[in-house]
Parts: structure tokens; sequence; C-alpha cells
């Protein structure tokens, strides 16, 4: 509260909604939540009109190299629940290929992969892996407002709705038996991540580390973490109709709180600055 109190200096002057801004940002810091952003309304415009949810059907595609597939998934964005099945059917056509193209090494980058739905990366695995798995754990805080949320985009969740306003909600990490797939691989598979991943790309990386899926090759990511917030709530301050938003939901890795908070590469190396990443896929000894 110390902290919150401090940043209310200068708050008695007018502002310009530029300046709030950049004040009202140093108040989100205690929250831990990298997602976590206060913005100017369409001050990103342009940003958003090249968003990768624009373009589904390319956010994940392949190639052969040889004996060695590769996929670049450069965005597991959607534009709500209706983009999953074509992402699915993606991912199923990719995996059908793979097969037919006898690879016998598969390589899935994730490098530049600003996230979205985690439930595009959990069709990936379950291509890749058979066997069931340890799922993150999560914690979720009952709102009403959020509540009203879910109800507008045409979502229900019982458990939530009959819980307490300020309710905690603990959902522990389960074991994933994934479903079965007609083209299932099953070569040897590295996964490639770098400074860009971020969200549920991390997710999808971590998920594979914790599990012994497949080794993880490059970099570290720069902004985000095994642990941490998700899934987005916005909402526009009264005033200043400053957008705000947040992750409602805590996200524990599969190897829980004990291991350190950050998705480290089994296999270091430095990602190409040019971003042909095809030439570490050919060079590592795997």
């Amino acid at each position: 509260m110390a902290y919150l109190d401090s940043l209310e200096t200068g708050l008695n002057q007018p502002l310009s909604i530029a300046n709030f801004q950049r004040k009202a940002r140093l108040a989100l810091i205690p929250l831990g939540d990298e997602h976590a952003a206060i913005s100017i309304r369409n001050a990103n415009v342009q940003k958003k009109a090249t968003s990768w949810a624009d373009s589904v059907a390319t956010n994940i595609s392949y190639q052969r190299l040889g004996n060695i597939g590769y996929i670049f998934a450069r965005s597991f964005a959607t534009r709500g629940s209706k983009d999953l099945p074509v992402y699915e059917r993606c991912i199923d056509s990719i995996f059908a290929v793979i097969r037919r193209d006898g690879v016998t090494r598969l390589a899935i980058d994730v490098s530049s992969n600003d996230g979205g739905a985690s439930a595009v990366g959990n069709m990936i695995i379950k291509h890749i892996f058979q066997k069931p798995y340890r799922n993150y754990s999560m914690s979720w805080k009952r709102s009403e407002a959020y509540l009203a949320k879910l109800t507008s985009w045409g979502f229900r969740d019982e458990t939530y709705q009959k819980a307490a306003p300020g309710e905690m909600l603990r959902f522990p990490s389960g074991k994933v038996v994934p479903d079965k797939v007609s083209s299932p691989f099953e070569g040897k598979v590295i996964v490639i991540i770098g400074p860009e991943t971020f969200s549920s790309a991390i997710m999808f990386a971590t998920l594979v580390q914790d599990n012994s899926m497949a080794k993880l090759v490059g970099e570290s990511p720069v902004n985000g973490h095994p642990t941490h917030f998700g899934e987005m709530y916005s909402t526009a301050l009264p005033n200043s109709q400053l957008e705000l938003r947040f992750g409602v939901k805590e996200w524990v890795r599969p190897a829980g709180r004990g291991k350190e908070n950050k998705l480290v590469p089994d296999i270091p190396c430095k990602l190409p600055i040019n971003g042909d990443r095809m030439t570490i896929v050919k060079q590592l000894e795997w």
C-alpha cells in the first residue's frame, strides 16, 4: 500500500491522458502480471490490423528438409472459439503430410510465437506425445464482473458460477490423456524457443519440457515465464477511457513452484538474427 500511496504524488494536478497513462502503469508492477497493460484506446489500431488472428490457416505451416520435418508455429492467435476447428484441421493435415513424407525427426518452432489459445498447443502435443502427461494447476478468483464477461462471450462454467464472489477456486495439476489421432509422429522431436516466445507458446513449451516430451532448443524468452497470469480481462477506465487489461487466472507449471520460474532451453544456442531457424535444425546433432 505504501508503494501505491507514493504514486498519488502529482495526481492532484491536471495531467494529459498520456502522462496519466505513464503514471498508472507503475501501479501494475506489484501485480507481477506480464500480460497486464494500460493503454490509450485505438493507439494500436495498426498493430491490431495485422493481427495473426486474421490469418489463422497460415499460423501453422510445415516444410520438409530432407528427413527432417519443420513446423513453423508463428502464432496461436484466434478470433474466438470458432477458429479452433480451423487449427484442428490444419494441424491434422500437417501431420498426415509428415507421415506421408516419412520424416524421422521433427522441429517445432515457437521462437517468435507470442501466444493465443493454449488449446492450439495442446492440439500439437497430442500428435507428438501419446502418453498421459501432467497439466498446469490453476487458481481463479470469483468475480461478478468476470462472470458477466464470460456470459457475454457465450461461455458457461458452472463451478465458477456457483462460487461465492471473492472465493478463490483452485484446480490442481491433473493428468491429461491425449486424444487418439490418425497420424501420430513417433520420431524424435525438438521445440525451438526464443526471446519472443510468450504466453500460451510458453505454456506449450513448458508442458513439453516438464513432461520430458522433447528437448527445448534456443534461447530463453525475455518477457514471459512458465508460471504466470493469463486469460485476459479488459475494461475501460471511466474518466480517461484508458484500456486496462490483466490476467484473471494464475497458471502454475506442472513441475510446481519449486522449479525456477524461467523457461531454460535444454540445448542453448544463439538464434540467427535473420530468422533462419532451418540452419539450426540442420546443424544440430539430434
